[in-house]
């Protein structure tokens, strides 16, 4: 599946409105990478966090979820990046 270059160069501009946008003028938005029911989750851990006394046992495992629910959110951000450049070189080349 070898494809031939075409020497043709799109730029990326990384940003806050979209996630990027390339220099043909076509927008990337990245899908949200918790559902709804995680957000929810997350935030609601978070508040259960606040009112935990620090240094107790039972802070852990609401500190333990939230860091699982962020390394999710990370995993998912990495991969939908990954995808997206991989589809633009195939696309492009």
């Amino acid at each position: 599946m070898a494809h031939e270059p075409t020497g043709e160069i799109v730029g990326i501009d990384m940003g806050v409105a979209h996630t990027a946008t390339l220099s043909t003028g076509e927008f990337l938005d990245m899908p949200e990478p918790l559902s709804k029911g995680e957000q929810r989750r997350k935030r609601r851990l978070q508040r259960k966090l606040a009112r935990q006394v620090k240094g107790s046992n039972r802070r852990n495992q609401p500190k333990l979820a939230i860091a699982k629910l962020s390394a999710k959110e990370s995993d998912r951000r990495k991969d939908w990046i990954e995808k997206t450049t991989t589809e633009l070189v195939l696309n492009q080349a």
